[in-house]
Formats: structure tokens, C-alpha cells, sequence
């Protein structure tokens, strides 16, 4: 390499110590992105005490090293290469710009983005996004709002960026002398250069440093802060694969927990008089004169992004209620105490309608057990009678739930394509973003559940109260703003529902349908109960029956026993147990859920978070247990119970 007259603030033609000067701003750079992740969510960590943030703060350094050894490893193996072409200025330029700059701006991106989007996941970023980016909405209509509305993570993104390119070129390496040999010399560097390489990519002189070593540092609910984004990703790159675990022998584990599902004929015996319609065999339908007994039509409304923060019937009084239609309709309804089995859409979906969660990296739609045999709710009411369909209004491919839904059971799908179909669509309908306003499509769903005969069984998925929270310019205006955007949607699609049970009732099928109102996930925590092992799963989980409404509780009164609020924990992955039971169908499959007749008073939730597994019981009482360690002071046993099987029967195939 020839020398240089530009100046600089490190001008050397040691390469070695150029090498050090280059990883080192890297280094910097990504502490620089933590520090932003961390302010971005001061409301989501709650860090115990001074110790904890010494572990932090040495974690993000031991994961820092380890980042700049992983990503930047080609760019150390160009240059250490003890040849003389390395000093070649044409091939100095080319791997600064591909070996280095590419790298670290893939690291302060990924991490950037990260700090806006881990408010919506509480998951780090993982190798699954790649996978995710195509099949999760209209990304190109997406990113002019993540950029403006995110505006703080665009602006330190940009100074960055611009950090990393003017520092960077203040370093320079300058050409060596050419007549001395050099060849011992650049040897003995690249054997050094080798050490330092390997002591980057373990993390420092321990052990060899593992994504899941982030507990180690703090309480698994921190850990986010301690790992990096571009760490995550590389490391979690095939993140879709499972081990099987072995924390206790298997019977041990069948006792704590079987997740094979089988009819229990003692419930039989307990079906409920006229006056409690809900309860284990209700949904069979008593026969008539004319016709024969049939089943109860079921209805299942997943929300999208709805917490029980925002619902007068559930925060009791925390903040203002956003839901008015929910909350008078959960006086007439079952009501139990909501949780989410995952914190995104496309881990909602299989966990209500397969009793399957996700609790590994990546969603169970994007693993290795993607194609695994399932038998899912679906499949089991298709094969009693039932029609079934799926109503969602974004394009078709979001998510693959089109293809998923098919192997659930879901003998037809509605998505953007059916309803652009239909002769009263217009395109003003469609939102610019993710698909059709609640309110158009949910009424276009009444429309079409008229068409289908009896019993139908069909699960719809809302859209609107989801980012960039807009709704049909007619509606503007219309609802209370809240410390949040989504507060707003929250009300339009709340409002939306309420439109729909009224076009619903006047229809011959209403009366005779089981309506389960549920989440596929929560939204953004807006206060410190819900931003906390208990909090950030919790979702409506309302169950409401107008035959009992309207038939039979202005006759009995107070008497009709169908509405009651129950203390109980109900995951996601109980509806389908639940449903099971309560329609009195004797079907045999797996679940990762339980009856809530055969469990009436405590239940638990489970979820996978930052590379650790939580278990949450009716008490409040939580058990995490992570790569190291356990915490809490709830049911480690069960939880290794769960999680040991759940491993072995995705492995096996074995979920059906």
C-alpha cells in the first residue's frame, strides 16, 4: 500500500495495532446502539439494584467481543493473510467496504431497529426475521411509517452511521517500509492474530459464550439488554431446531403433566341443567320436534394486539377503558382471566386453534416441525359435522396462515382476495397497509357465516388495531385518544366488534352460537403491572352465549348461571381442550393446555421468552427456568415437565 497524505487521527502502519483500532470502534459503536435500545424501553426493564447493572454492563461487553469476533471474522482472516497483496489498495478498499463496514452496519441497524421493535415482542431479534420479512405484510408500504413514527430510532440510526463511516476513516494504515523483510514478522502476527481472533469469538478467556448465556448476567427478564441484535441473529441463524432435555424420567413427567388429550367420561355425568350454559357437554344443542340434537355453532375472535390493560372489565380502573362494547358485553358473558401463550400473531394462531405453543426461538410455522402432523380443533369438529373456515382480512400469504390453516383443519380460508371478490368491496376498504378496516370485513364475515350450514365452527383474525394504527378516514376522530396510538384502533376495532354482533343478531344462526372473544397476543405495556413476568401476556378471554342472553336470562334472572367471572388462569392453548369438553366430543389428540372443567380453579400459562421458559400459576406465582439456572418462586417441576415433552414430541412428530 503506498503512504497517504490525508490525515488522520490514528496514522499507522502497524496492522495489527490498525486491526485492534477498527474492532474497537465497532466495540463502541454497539454499546453505543445498547444505550438507545435500553433508553428507548426504560419502561419494560426494571434493573433490582447496582449489582445487577455491573452484570449487565460486563455481559454487554463479554457479548460485544464476541459480536465483533463473529461478524468482523472475515475481515480479520483478510487481513492477517501473510501475503503482500493485503497491501494492495485496491484490495484494502474492497475489504473495508464488504469485510467491515458492511458488518457493522448490519450490527447498529439490526439493534436500532431492534430498540423499536422489542416493545412489541419483548424478544430480541432472531435468525426467524429473515423468514418473517416476507411472509409478515406489505413491508413497502411499512417502512416510510416505521421511520417517521419511530423518529428517535431513525435519527440515532442515522448519527451512527455517520459516526461509523467519519471515525472510521480517521483511522488509517499507512504503507510499510519495502525493503525490510517482513515474512517473520507477519508470521508471528498471524499466529497472535489467530489467539486474539478465537478469545473474540469466546467472549473473553472463559468458557465459550452461548446466546443463552444471557441469565448468567441478571434476571432473565433483563436479559434482552445484555445480548445484541447481529449476535442473536448469526447465533440463532437455524435457531428452528429443538434437543431433547431430560430434567426428571418420563413417568415422572406424564404425571405432572400428560398432554394427550382423551375423553373423561366423568363429565358426562356433571352436564349442566337449563339454567348454567357453560359447562362440559352445554354446547350440544337439545333436539326439538323437528329437529335432531346438534351442536352449538362456535365463533372464535382473536384480536389483534388487545390487552387487558386497555379493558374497563379487566384493569380495574389502572387507566381509562378503551373497549366500551367489550366491557358491557363481559356482563353477560364467561369471563377468565386471559393469557397469551406468545408475544407475536403468527405464535397466537396455533397455540388457539392446535393447543400447540411456541417455546423455542423461532415460531413453530417458520422450525424444522413446520410440517409436522397435526390435529388441531379443526380437524376434530370438521370430522363431527361441523363447517369450517378462517376469515382474515390481509393479503393471502401473511403469515402462511392460508397454508396453515388448511393443515389445522380450516376446510376454507377469507382473506383480502375473497373479500375484493365479493360485490359490495371497494378499494377504499383496503387500509394501505396490512388489509381490509375491522369494520368492512368483519361485517363481510357476518354476511358470508349466513351462507354456511350448521354446525360451523370459524375462527376470524382482526387487523386494524395493530401500527401504524389508522382507520377509515370517516372514523377519525371519532374515539378517545390514549397514552398510546394503538389506544385509538383499540377503540375503532372495539367499535367494529360492536357492529358486528349487531348485524349477527339479525341472523337465524345467532342465537345458537358460543362466541370465544380472545387476543393473539398483548399490546405495548403502558404501565409497570404490565410490564413484568405476569404482565405481558395477558389478554381478554371472554366466552359469551346469546341463547342464554336472550332466551333464558330475562326468564331466570340471577338464577342463569352462564354468567360468571372466574379467577382462573385460561391460556391460549386451553380453548381447545375447553372446547372439546364443552361441546362433549370425544376426540383423542395432544394439547399443551388444560380443560377449564377438568382444572376449574387454577390453571397456568406458559411461554417462552429471551432464551428462557416461564411458567405462571392463578397465585401470581412465576418459574423460570433458564440454560443455567431457575428462578421464581413458582412450579420448576411442571415446567420442566412441559418443556421435556413439548422437545421430545416435536421431535418425534408426535403433536398429533
Amino acid at each position: 500500500m503506498t503512504a497517504t497524505r490525508k490525515r488522520g487521527w490514528i496514522r499507522t502502519s502497524n496492522i495489527y495495532g490498525y486491526l485492534f483500532s477498527k474492532a474497537l470502534l465497532a466495540l463502541l459503536l454497539l454499546l453505543a446502539a445498547q444505550i438507545f435500545f435500553y433508553l428507548d424501553n426504560t419502561r419494560i426493564f426494571h434493573i433490582a439494584d447496582v449489582k445487577e447493572w455491573l452484570g449487565i454492563l460486563w455481559g454487554n461487553i463479554t457479548f460485544g467481543i464476541a459480536t465483533i469476533g463473529c461478524l468482523l471474522l472475515p475481515y480479520f482472516v483478510a487481513n492477517l493473510l501473510p501475503f503482500k497483496f493485503r497491501w494492495n489498495k485496491h484490495y484494502h478498499r474492497l475489504v473495508e467496504i464488504f469485510l467491515y463496514y458492511v458488518p457493522v452496519l448490519f450490527i447498529i441497524v439490526t439493534d436500532i431497529c431492534d430498540a423499536a421493535y422489542y416493545q412489541y415482542t419483548y424478544r430480541r431479534l432472531t435468525g426467524e426475521i429473515f423468514s418473517y420479512l416476507g411472509i409478515s405484510g406489505n413491508m413497502g408500504s411499512l417502512w416510510p411509517h416505521f421511520f417517521v413514527d419511530y423518529w428517535q430510532a431513525t435519527v440515532v440510526g442515522v448519527l451512527l452511521i455517520i459516526a461509523t463511516f467519519w471515525i472510521g476513516t480517521k483511522i488509517r494504515l499507512i504503507g510499510r517500509n519495502q525493503y525490510r523483510n517482513h515474512r517473520i514478522n507477519d508470521l508471528v502476527g498471524l499466529i497472535l492474530g489467530v489467539g486474539v481472533v478465537i478469545f473474540l469469538l469466546r467472549g473473553g478467556f472463559g468458557h465459550n459464550i452461548d446466546w443463552h448465556d444471557t441469565t448468567k448476567y441478571c434476571q432473565a427478564k433483563n436479559s434482552a439488554l445484555v445480548t445484541n441484535s447481529g449476535y442473536n441473529i448469526v447465533r440463532t441463524f437455524n435457531g428452528g431446531t429443538l434437543h431433547e432435555v431430560e430434567y426428571m424420567d418420563q413417568a415422572q413427567a406424564l404425571n405432572l403433566f400428560n398432554p394427550q388429550f382423551m375423553p373423561d367420561s366423568t363429565l358426562a355425568q356433571s352436564r349442566p341443567d337449563a339454567t348454567n350454559g357453560w359447562g362440559p357437554y352445554a354446547g350440544q344443542l337439545p333436539a326439538t320436534d323437528s329437529t335432531e340434537q346438534t351442536y352449538s355453532n362456535i365463533v372464535v375472535i382473536v384480536l389483534e394486539s388487545f390487552s387487558q390493560e386497555y379493558m374497563g372489565c379487566y384493569n380495574q380502573g389502572i387507566m381509562p377503558s378503551f373497549t366500551p362494547f367489550l366491557d358491557s358485553l363481559a356482563q353477560h358473558s364467561i369471563v377468565y382471566q386471559g393469557r397469551a401463550n406468545g408475544k407475536k400473531s403468527i405464535e397466537g394462531i396455533p397455540a388457539i386453534f392446535a393447543s400447540l405453543p411456541t417455546l423455542m426461538p423461532f415460531p413453530l410455522t417458520l422450525s424444522d416441525y413446520a410440517d409436522d402432523s397435526l390435529y388441531a380443533l379443526p380437524a376434530i369438529l370438521r370430522e363431527n359435522g361441523y363447517h369450517t373456515a378462517f376469515f382474515h382480512g390481509s393479503y393471502n400469504g401473511v403469515m402462511s396462515f392460508d397454508k396453515l390453516c388448511p393443515r389445522m383443519g380450516f376446510s376454507e380460508y377469507y382473506g383480502q382476495n375473497e373479500y375484493m371478490a365479493d360485490r359490495r368491496a371497494r378499494q377504499s376498504d383496503y387500509d394501505g397497509c396490512w388489509g381490509i378496516f375491522d369494520e368492512y370485513f368483519l361485517q363481510y364475515m357476518s354476511r358470508q357465516l349466513s351462507t354456511f350450514r350448521q354446525p360451523f365452527f370459524t375462527g376470524v383474525f382482526t387487523l386494524s388495531s395493530h401500527h401504524p394504527y389508522t382507520m377509515q378516514p370517516d372514523r377519525v376522530g371519532q374515539f378517545p385518544e390514549g397514552p398510546h396510538p394503538l389506544c385509538q384502533v383499540v377503540s375503532y376495532s372495539d367499535n367494529a366488534l360492536r357492529k358486528f354482533f349487531d348485524a349477527a343478531r339479525r341472523t337465524e344462526w345467532y342465537k345458537n352460537t358460543t362466541f370465544i372473544i380472545t387476543a393473539d397476543h398483548s399490546g405495548q405495556g403502558l404501565s409497570r403491572k404490565y410490564n413484568d413476568y405476569n404482565g405481558w401476556y395477558r389478554i381478554p378471554m371472554i366466552i359469551y352465549r346469546p341463547m342464554y342472553e336472550e332466551g333464558l336470562a330475562p326468564e331466570l334472572g340471577a338464577d342463569c348461571r352462564c354468567h360468571q367471572v372466574y379467577t382462573r388462569l385460561m391460556q391460549q392453548t386451553d380453548i381447545m381442550p375447553t372446547l372439546l369438553d364443552f361441546l362433549g366430543i370425544p376426540a383423542r389428540t395432544v394439547c399443551f393446555g388444560t380443560s377449564a372443567f377438568r382444572n376449574p380453579t387454577g390453571g397456568w400459562q406458559i411461554a417462552y421468552g429471551n432464551s428462557y421458559h416461564q411458567l405462571e400459576t392463578a397465585d401470581g406465582k412465576t418459574a423460570i427456568l433458564t440454560h443455567t439456572n431457575e428462578e421464581g418462586n413458582g412450579n420448576i417441576q411442571l415446567l420442566k415437565a412441559i418443556v421435556q415433552q413439548y422437545n421430545h414430541r416435536l421431535i418425534n412428530n408426535q403433536v398429533h
